[in-house]
């Protein structure tokens, strides 16, 4: 079985391979079969300048720069799958207290439109920030949940240690009021006390 998957492997390569000049086989061997024909199907029927069937297997500047760009766009979407999972399994790993489990990160997926590599400039800088930016934003509202859930934690602490002062305030003034009536009451019998013993 593993020998025939092997077979099958490179036959599909060298099928794919006789699709354009053997000088671009390091780029065609780095992306999956289906990628090639996409690229191979894209140059047939551009919009603007489609490519003759007889013109595709030979070489081509345009035809090479086509393809390092389907390359390019094939590893950029491989690396940041790489990155998301591993920042996903970053923040599951962490044991943060009152917040166990955070959400999946958004995978973020790149899509071919079969664009002329002339045509359309890549601006890889501003795709990174916008990258980087969701990102921020994922992580932000992560640290917004956690401090509300803290913050909260915390106000219901003080809120309790608040009423129970209140309320033992409140009983030491009743046990001070009645301490107070009761040494007036004292007060007033001592008096009673020395007039009465004036008299005899």
């Amino acid at each position: 079985m593993g020998l025939f998957l092997h077979a099958n492997f490179f036959l599909r390569k060298s099928i794919s391979n006789k699709m354009f000049h053997s000088d671009y086989k390091h780029i065609t061997d780095r992306l999956p079969d289906s990628l090639v024909k996409r690229a191979y199907q894209g140059l047939l029927n551009h919009s603007k300048k489609p490519v003759p069937l007889e013109m595709i297997s030979r070489k081509s500047g345009r035809i090479e720069s086509y393809l390092r760009h389907k390359l390019e766009v094939y590893d950029n979407s491989l690396n940041r799958k790489r990155k998301n999972m591993a920042q996903t399994k970053l923040l599951r790993s962490r044991s943060w207290p009152e917040c166990n489990v955070f959400p999946a990160l958004p995978a973020i997926y790149v899509t071919d439109s079969n664009t002329q590599t002339d045509s359309i400039p890549c601006n890889h800088e501003e795709e990174n920030n916008i990258w980087v930016m969701n990102e921020l934003k994922v992580l932000s509202q992560h640290l917004t949940d956690y401090n509300r859930k803290i913050f909260e934690k915390f106000m219901r602490d003080i809120e309790e240690d608040y009423r129970e002062r209140v309320s033992a305030n409140k009983k030491l003034r009743c046990e001070i009021g009645d301490l107070k009536v009761r040494v007036q009451e004292a007060e007033k019998n001592l008096v009673s006390m020395k007039s009465d013993s004036t008299l005899y």
